[in-house]
């Protein structure tokens, strides 16, 4: 499904008008219709519903003395309150207040909280999809009074004080029963804080062009979903083997993280590797082989210090011609020795690498080194991670993450996993937003099985891209389903691995 920013809202408005002469006036018209339908569905239970309908002074607002105006034509007892007069009205807005006194509507003013019995349905029509930062003001009160009301709450676009770009919510916002949103919905309602307050989203036909036949600035956002997995996840063939269900080279671990290379590892295996094998300083190799039963391990002599540095560097890339992809990474360590390894392998594989973890690490601040790789690359930082990558500070990336992911994908040719809330996976003009996972999921351990499922179903000969946005919603959707045996807080990464091979099941019988 289609998401839109903000600004790319603003433009599919734009060209609405510009390329299809639909004027302003009939958007709203058309706006209020939708809104006023998706109403009507939200109180039909209700004996003489009371709807009211709170407007700000801009576009929301407009649509808002839109949707009024069709809802008195179904005898809706219906009433518009407005937080600021009418002399700050203008064009669309002023011109649908005033077909809306004309009609009788019961309209009032004043910021004062009102003194009316709560409405059966409220709809917010105070702030569009522009707001950005802290609630302050007026509107600080209001909006604490829509959320203790009992009535529910349909909010235009976007729910009044969430960040339409980022789905943050600095102090308040609205929280919505429902949002009936025109053209896509936002990305701020699936980003972050945007589910919680956003309710069931409508996504309505207002007569915009349909986005796949016009071209609008930035990154094509989508949010994928679980229809969408049957469209790429297929069986095995018949005459798959250990052999061609693909072979992954897990690059990582070392004293006091031995659990990153074994998590890696069984994502790997668990999510359809055929064989893997995992290096290991050979100190360590015991731990391995008694933890890892259905993998090979490649034991690298260390002189007992516990990390794999540069001189291991030929007997790892002898092993490289027999993998299909490589998990390099996780745990291995920040030793200078590991960081030169890392440097000389990333620039030397021809086969796909899915760099991770302690892997990123030696590419702090210099991102256009890695964009020099050739070959298939997928990065899969967090958002500390991403902060030391690119050199910008980690709030910064959070309060704008379409724009600075916009901004970094005209460079960067590679697949970029974001893993934020939810995980975003990138590529070329792409952003895919995954629309599973949980806060179980934030805990240590699981990035490295995440890591593993990306290097098996590249391996498995899955585009670095689709391989990357699949893995991580089933990595989230196995998260989902642990939630009602374990909880959020009583999830570990161990307890992934059992659920992901049912997880996967599910969609491979389909």
């Amino acid at each position: 499904m289609r998401l839109l920013t903000p600004d790319q809202a603003r433009e599919l408005d734009q060209i609405s008008m510009d390329d299809l002469g639909i004027s302003g006036t009939m958007l709203m018209g058309n706006a209020g219709s939708k809104i006023s339908d998706v109403a009507l569905e939200m109180v039909a239970d209700f004996h003489n519903p009371f709807i009211l309908i709170i407007c700000g002074k801009g576009n929301n607002g407009g649509d808002g003395y839109a949707a009024a105006l069709e809802l008195s034509k179904s005898n809706i007892n219906v009433k518009v309150h407005s937080l600021y007069s009418i002399d700050e009205y203008k064009g669309d807005l002023l011109d649908y207040y005033l077909k809306c006194y004309s009609s009788d509507i019961s309209i009032t003013f004043g910021i004062d909280l009102p003194d009316f019995t709560p409405p059966d349905l409220i709809i917010d029509g105070l702030l569009g999809t522009g707001f950005k930062g802290k609630l302050k003001g007026i509107l600080v009160p209001w909006i604490e009074w829509i959320n203790n009301t009992k009535s529910a709450v349909l909010s235009i676009d976007i729910p009044s004080g969430l960040d339409g770009n980022s789905g943050t919510v600095i102090n308040h916002a609205i929280k919505s029963k429902a949002t009936v949103t025109f053209g896509a919905p936002k990305l701020g309602s699936v980003l972050r804080q945007g589910k919680k307050y956003s309710g069931l989203i409508y996504t309505k036909d207002i007569g915009f062009p349909n986005l796949n036949t016009i071209q609008i600035q930035g990154l094509d956002w989508e949010l994928f979903e679980e229809f969408d997995v049957h469209d790429i996840l297929k069986k095995p063939d018949l005459n798959t083997n250990k052999y061609t269900a693909g072979k992954v080279l897990v690059i990582a671990g070392s004293r006091g993280m031995t659990g990153a290379a074994i998590l890696s590892t069984y994502g790997a295996l668990r999510s359809g590797a055929g064989l893997t094998i995992t290096t290991t300083p050979a100190s360590l190799n015991e731990i391995m082989e008694r933890s890892i039963l259905e993998g090979m391990t490649l034991p690298l002599e260390d002189g007992g210090s516990g990390y794999i540095g540069f001189n291991h560097y030929d007997e790892i890339m002898n092993t490289v011609e027999w993998a299909d992809t490589i998990v390099l990474g996780p745990g291995l360590g920040r030793e200078r020795e590991t960081q030169k390894l890392i440097y000389k392998l990333v620039s030397s594989i021809e086969k796909p690498i899915i760099l991770d973890a302690d892997g990123l690490y030696p590419f702090s601040d210099q991102l256009e080194k890695l964009n020099k790789r050739e070959n298939p690359l997928v990065i899969t930082p967090h958002l500390g991670e991403l902060s030391n990558l690119i050199g910008k500070n980690k709030n910064d990336i959070i309060f704008n993450f379409p724009i600075i992911m916009t901004n970094l994908m005209k460079d960067f040719h590679h697949v970029a996993l974001v893993k934020q809330v939810p995980n975003c996976t990138f590529y070329k003009n792409h952003a895919v937003v995954n629309s599973s996972g949980n806060p179980g999921l934030a805990t240590g351990g699981t990035g490295d099985i995440l890591a593993g499922m990306i290097g098996s179903l590249i391996a498995q000969n899955y585009t670095p891209f689709n391989a990357s946005f699949l893995a991580s919603f089933l990595h989230g959707k196995a998260s989902d389903i642990l939630v009602n045996e374990k909880g959020y807080r009583g999830q570990i990464a161990s307890d992934l691995l059992d659920k992901i091979p049912s997880t996967i099941g599910c969609y491979e019988r389909s």
